[in-house]
């Protein structure tokens, strides 16, 4: 078993850590201020953006291994990802993530686990990605309205920004889904230039 400290450095290699800390204030702000189904806008329509943009890539463009300038909330592992390995990684933790907000709604012993190692993407990762993403999107979409205002006294670490309660793992998904975004747009522009 790794150390709790272990994953957080190697989450957050090549992060400084005073964007973390800008980072964790505005998400914790986000989860507070901003409603559950706002933040349910935001998550899908970037979410839904990714798939739209990778739609016009031939499959060549779409497993080409990009690598872009680090902007903030990218590691530096992932500086270097094709736009199908981007998708991947969003199928992965959009899924990890719904799993994780489900239980901590719904089980008070529910021992759920998100490792670093279960949302990194595949190398081979293919066009199908596409669809898995639109799949993960609308799975997602539905357990977020069943659970309605996503309170929970339940926390769960996250690798950044320690125990986070379900509003704001909520809010760290669509957070994650624009910075995901944006990476895919940087790539693009890497391919089309």
């Amino acid at each position: 078993m790794t150390d709790a400290r272990d994953d957080l450095d190697a989450a957050s290699a090549g992060i400084p850590w005073h964007e973390r800390r800008a980072a964790d204030l505005g998400l914790r702000l986000y989860a507070s201020f901003v409603s559950p189904a706002a933040i349910l806008r935001a998550f899908r329509r970037d979410a839904l953006q990714a798939r739209t943009l990778a739609q016009g890539l031939s499959e060549e463009q779409g497993r080409a291994r990009v690598r872009i300038v680090r902007f903030p909330g990218i590691e530096e592992s992932s500086r270097d990802w094709s736009v199908y390995m981007t998708l991947d990684h969003l199928v992965m933790v959009n899924t990890a993530v719904m799993v994780l907000i489900h239980a901590i709604c719904t089980d008070h012993n529910h021992g759920a686990e998100i490792g670093l190692e279960d949302v990194r993407p595949h190398d081979d990762a293919g066009p199908d990605r596409i669809v898995a993403l639109e799949a993960a999107v609308e799975r997602y979409t539905d357990v977020i309205q069943r659970l309605g205002t996503l309170r929970s006294r339940e926390r769960h670490p996250h690798p950044w920004f320690g125990p986070l309660n379900a509003r704001q793992w909520h809010a760290v998904a669509a957070i994650h889904n624009r910075t995901h975004r944006a990476q895919i747009e940087k790539i693009l522009r890497r391919i089309q230039s």
